[in-house]
């Protein structure tokens, strides 16, 4: 990864807003799965249960995609965590080592269009665990599904730029904050 500018947590969640705020699949599951009032309310519930507001941000181009994406650990998500028994402690490429999750994403539609049509440019959101120095995913995991897919099937993806990362550090004594949000959820409880 080469380093490109130091940014805030505002301009990082601007971006995340333009890839997803007014796509309906989004929309749908922040309000009618999630129970938030919109997509804003979801997302920044996220963003508060990892004091992202409160991390110094820099952003990344991602240099060697098809080696660095697949090694990002999957975030802390329960839609996510529930595919591999190795909780908070997986990559996508090792999602990917079970037949069953494989074949589950290679007849996933979206990731399906999204290995021959990927986002350019791109931007993915992360942590870099302090403990072991990877980062961990925390928006972008159906791109990053994607071309860990793409690269275990041996598939080119074109990308006419490349990818992005927004990275801040997660200290170890900062670890439990990935049980918890796995624990809580981003569904809101006011609703229920």
């Amino acid at each position: 990864m080469k380093f490109i500018k130091n940014t805030s947590w505002e301009e990082v969640f601007e971006g995340w807003r333009g890839r997803e705020a007014s796509d309906p699949g989004w929309i749908e599951c922040a309000t009618k799965v999630k129970g938030w009032p919109d997509w804003e309310s979801w997302r920044k519930f996220s963003a508060e249960q990892i004091q992202a507001d409160k991390r110094e941000w820099q952003i990344f181009k991602i240099e060697d995609v098809m080696k660095e994406i697949p090694n990002m650990l999957v975030g802390p998500f329960t839609g996510w965590q529930s595919r591999h028994e190795n909780i908070n402690n997986f990559t996508f490429a090792d999602l990917l080592e079970n037949p069953e999750q494989a074949e589950f994403w290679r007849n996933h539609a979206k990731i399906k269009s999204l290995i021959t049509n990927f986002p350019s440019p791109t931007e993915f959101i992360g942590l870099i665990r302090e403990d072991v120095g990877k980062i961990v995913c925390l928006e972008g995991h159906h791109r990053a599904t994607a071309v860990a897919l793409a690269r275990k099937e041996g598939v080119k993806i074109e990308f006419s730029k490349q990818p992005t990362i927004a990275l801040a550090r997660l200290a170890v004594d900062e670890l439990g904050i990935l049980d918890e949000v796995l624990k809580r959820g981003s569904a809101n409880q006011a609703s229920s």
